[in-house]
């Protein structure tokens, strides 16, 4: 049986927020890439980002704050 995560589970934690905001500006402000997506997995509880002119990016944040690509 899978567990349901709760409502303070499905919330992101303060590494993958640093991790966001630092990847945010990175793709944006020195790549010049827009952002389609981000997206809290709830399966996973990663934090899904797709960006580039054709969706091309695509990268994932774990609750730890690591970068999967």
């Amino acid at each position: 049986m899978i567990k349901e995560p709760t409502a303070d589970e499905l919330q992101p934690t303060a590494g993958q927020l640093q991790c966001l905001y630092r990847l945010c500006h990175q793709l944006t402000n020195v790549m010049f890439q827009p952002i389609h997506i981000v997206r809290l997995d709830e399966r996973t509880l990663n934090i899904f980002i797709l960006a580039g002119q054709n969706e091309e990016i695509e990268l994932e944040i774990t609750p730890d704050g690591s970068i999967e690509p």
